[in-house]
């Protein structure tokens, strides 16, 4: 008999880009760009270190008690489908045997910097899970019913077509979410939701408001450790 729902307390990591050239330092310094030798740190240490990475699904089932999930997981996630998720940290993830998911924008897949269907289709074969960022990465707050429902539903669908995939998981533009966006997300078909908010238990009574952990430009490998580590 499965277990009852239950909270779990695993880290769900929040990248955006992965690049070979650090961004510039001081005031005007790219947080959101993580450069490559500090991921490839960052892989190592959770390689070495026992963590087992897991799908965002696999959360899901063990918070409804359907599954456990191995010692000491993580869940990598990297939002908005940069290219460089794919030249770059799809290879460096493959080498240390993780899985991750990524969340695009479906009307930008195949632009210019971005990811394209065969780079996403490669990926999802590999066991990637490509999932939804919307269709053009809106204030979701501040669109009106009927192109919120548009959002949601044409990204999850086209995605998930195209890489053959359930499409079970939304990542909230900029984070931005109320009762009305968490609703129309239920509603359009998606299971859970991922927010920018900052933390780790995953809550099965909250499953559209799961927080994440952002790993910014510049973090050592002790803080690194130390945002892993298990609670």
């Amino acid at each position: 008999m499965p277990a009852a729902p239950h909270k779990v307390t695993v880290p769900v990591l929040m990248y955006h880009y992965v690049d070979e050239e650090p961004p510039p330092a001081g005031p005007y310094a790219d947080p959101l760009t993580v450069r490559t030798p500090d991921f490839i740190d960052q892989l190592q240490y959770l390689a070495t270190h026992g963590y087992h990475a897991v799908t965002l699904a696999e959360v899901y089932l063990a918070m409804a008690g359907m599954r456990e999930l191995p010692e000491k997981p993580v869940v990598l996630t990297f939002d908005d489908g940069g290219l460089d998720n794919y030249t770059v940290a799809f290879p460096l993830l493959r080498k240390y045997g993780f899985v991750a998911v990524f969340f695009v924008i479906s009307k930008r897949i195949g632009a210019d910097g971005q990811m394209n269907w065969d780079q996403l289709r490669e990926m999802a074969s590999s066991g990637m899970h490509i999932q939804s960022h919307t269709v053009s990465h809106p204030d979701l707050r501040d669109v009106s019913d009927a192109r919120l429902r548009s959002e949601l539903e044409d990204s999850r669908r086209t995605i998930s077509e195209g890489v053959s995939q359930p499409g079970y998981v939304l990542a909230y533009p900029g984070g931005s979410y109320n009762a009305r966006v968490i609703e129309a997300t239920r509603a359009a078909g998606y299971v859970m939701a991922v927010t920018t908010d900052h933390g780790r238990p995953v809550d099965p009574q909250a499953p559209f408001e799961i927080r994440r952990l952002r790993v910014p430009a510049f973090m050592s490998v002790s803080e690194f450790a130390r945002l892993v580590k298990p609670r």
